[in-house]
């Protein structure tokens, strides 16, 4: 679980990675990384109504979250990475995402 502290959660701040960060596409999801000011990593987490009704969604959000919340030693600090789901998500078990999490993670520059 992600505390409230390693939270994006104005859409301004989605905003500002979106138009700033990079952009790394993996198969189950896309992250947008922005450095920011704080010696922490902030995480946003989007699941659109294309990935599937409130219950997957919901599912989407919570996996991500899990494996966000436990990747804080293994990543650089100092950033804004916004992950939002694809639809392809849905199916993936929960150890693939994590592998894919991790994979877009290290292209990004971050592990």
């Amino acid at each position: 679980m992600l505390k409230k502290l390693f939270r994006i959660s104005k859409s301004k701040e989605y905003n500002n990675t979106y138009k700033g960060g990079l952009k790394i596409p993996g198969k189950y999801l896309i992250a947008y990384v922005l450095i920011n000011s704080l010696s922490i990593n902030r995480f946003g987490i989007v699941a659109s109504k294309k990935l599937g009704n409130a219950v997957m969604r919901n599912r989407a959000r919570r996996r991500i979250r899990a494996i966000a919340g436990g990747s804080s030693e293994q990543l650089q600090q100092g950033y804004d990475i916004v992950i939002i789901a694809r639809q392809s998500m849905a199916r993936a078990d929960y150890n693939r995402l994590e592998k894919d999490f991790y994979t877009v993670m290290k292209k990004a520059g971050l592990c």
